[in-house]
């Protein structure tokens, strides 16, 4: 018996391991890529003097710099979509939304597939059961240029859920209690297995939680195939899944084993400067905000919009505070549109921007001054990460988001009503 991480990795190994070696050369069914880093890999393939392998796994967005806000990025953008031309690349993903967002939208990214991703983020496609991780550049460089890239077969560890969230607590919230469990170091190059045994987290939730995986040092993380693996797929594809008749791993397959009672939990914000120093918001510092963001591959689905909508209710938000609201996708802004949750957020005072990365890496719309303050829905805070290195970020759901919206504070989304 093994993990699932390491049977998938070994149903797609082009050659045995060496003896005693950790490491196999695996071919995978996708490689994502964007123009943020396939960019930096154009001219060293272009010296080698390769072409790309197989055009027709790349799975490649432009998603950082769109539309580019600075003369410098529209540079790199042009550079790599004359690239993808050059190649063949598929362009069907191109200014679609956030590369991340889009893998999971993809009947591609299913349970037992390899993603090998340019993007540390890659490891949100683990919420369909796949083994989607992020690589190097040489790794990326290599496995472009030929078609296959070698993987050390990580340890893993299970994290099984029991109970169902109670109000105003969401996937993200879970998501920070990892964090807090683990540290950002605590994943050690694993695998994180995660198990939700009374199906108390939707797929938005768990998309969250495998994007964050590699936030606390795991390799990949997916969650287990089960009922709303097959749900969501069935409404996505438009065909019925069941998972395959197999052994399950059980607790001696791991490394180690975490059990976390979702119903335990309460809404937890990460304080500014580590995705890690995560504390119940009731208990964290009632700090003034200057910015509200919704959005990025971590908390920009159209489940943090709904759950935003319904702290906000009907209400505006604090004259003067930014409220910035970036859907994940095309298909996200569409369907927000459908059913009204634009208009709902605009009404509230909300400014909805093209779907991209946008304000999450400090790239545009949404960027944070000197001293600022965010209280934002995306995956990391670092100092200097959403712009100047002296504004503070505090991570948070939807939720608790528009609570702030709402207050212009650090504040628990239950004390402000519906």
């Amino acid at each position: 018996m093994a993990s699932l991480t390491a049977r998938t990795l070994a149903a797609h190994a082009v050659a045995p391991a060496a003896e005693g070696s950790a490491y196999v050369a695996v071919e995978p069914d996708l490689i994502l890529g964007h123009e943020a880093t396939i960019a930096l890999l154009i001219a060293r393939l272009r010296k080698a003097g390769r072409r790309v392998h197989a055009p027709d796994k790349c799975f490649f967005a432009a998603d950082h710099f769109v539309p580019p806000a600075t003369a410098e990025r529209a540079s790199i953008l042009n550079q790599y979509l004359q690239f993808v031309d050059e190649e063949g690349i598929p362009t069907d993903q191109l200014f679609a939304g956030i590369s991340h967002q889009l893998l999971v939208e993809d009947p591609r990214c299913r349970p037992g597939a390899v993603i090998a991703g340019a993007d540390s983020h890659t490891t949100m496609g683990g919420a369909l059961g796949a083994f989607s991780a992020g690589f190097g550049s040489t790794d990326i460089l290599g496995l472009l240029a030929t078609g296959t890239v070698w993987v050390k077969t990580p340890d893993a560890m299970a994290i099984r859920f029991t109970g169902q969230l109670g109000e105003h607590v969401t996937g993200k919230d879970v998501a920070l209690e990892v964090m807090r469990r683990l540290g950002e170091g605590g994943g050690r190059y694993r695998a994180i297995e995660y198990y939700d045994g009374d199906q108390g987290l939707s797929m938005a939730a768990r998309m969250t939680l495998t994007n964050m995986a590699v936030d606390c040092g795991a390799k990949n993380g997916l969650f287990v195939p089960d009922a709303v693996t097959a749900a969501y797929m069935a409404r996505r594809d438009g065909v019925a899944w069941s998972p395959p008749d197999a052994p399950p791993p059980t607790d001696d397959d791991y490394v180690e084993t975490v059990h976390i009672d979702l119903a335990a939990l309460r809404p937890v914000v990460a304080r500014p400067g580590s995705p890690a120093d995560v504390v119940p918001v009731a208990q964290s510092e009632r700090e003034a905000v200057d910015q509200v963001f919704i959005g990025s591959c971590c908390g920009g689905r159209l489940e943090d919009m709904h759950q935003a909508l319904a702290v906000l209710g009907d209400r505006s938000v604090k004259p003067g505070l930014r409220f910035v609201v970036t859907p994940a996708s095309r298909k996200v802004y569409q369907a927000a549109l459908e059913d009204g949750t634009v208009a709902r957020l605009v009404a509230a005072g909300a400014m909805v921007t093209t779907p991209s990365c946008g304000a999450c890496g400090g790239i545009d719309k949404g960027i944070l001054g000197p001293g600022e303050v965010c209280v934002s829905t995306s995956n990391r805070n670092f100092r200097g990460r959403m712009g100047d290195p002296t504004a503070r970020i505090y991570l948070a759901s939807a939720a608790t988001a528009a609570a702030a919206a709402l207050t212009g504070f650090v504040t628990p989304p239950g004390e402000v009503g519906a």
